[in-house]
């Protein structure tokens, strides 16, 4: 049996009665690890794989490159939706870096929630749902 990037998100979603430090830390790994495949499944779908800026010896950093410098023979949108995809997996790893092996430091309950929120929004820029990376004026009231 298998499972799927959304099993993996669903499990980052679900907090339980009493966030301990150490459950806060694994959703992080769950959300984090959730994005990381569901950004490789979505760069299967283009043209072609991005490139890599540096020599980056590890596959996570890799990917975030390749999708920061995405194929030429990209669609635009497609283009932009990568490179956001390439900055929030980034951010994400930064904090799932933290929390498996920066033991000493605390990670609190709203880095999680922003975090799998976060996560939520790659799964909806990955099904094309919404453009991230426009900015949106702010009201003006």
């Amino acid at each position: 049996m298998g499972i799927t990037t959304h099993d993996l998100l669903a499990q980052a979603r679900e907090r339980g009665r009493i966030p301990t430090e150490a459950r806060l830390r694994m959703l992080v790994g769950r959300a984090y690890y959730a994005c990381y495949h569901r950004c490789m499944d979505w760069e299967k779908s283009q043209p072609a794989a991005g490139t890599r800026r540096t020599r980056a010896k590890g596959v996570h950093q890799q990917l975030i490159e390749r999708l920061k410098k995405p194929d030429h023979r990209c669609a635009i949108d497609d283009a932009k939706r990568s490179k956001w995809l390439g900055k929030t997996l980034a951010e994400l790893r930064e904090l799932r870096v933290r929390a498996d092996y920066k033991l000493g430091e605390s990670v609190s309950i709203q880095e999680v929630q922003s975090h799998v929120q976060l996560a939520g929004r790659v799964f909806d820029c990955c099904d094309g749902l919404g453009k991230p990376w426009v900015r949106r004026p702010a009201n003006r009231t």
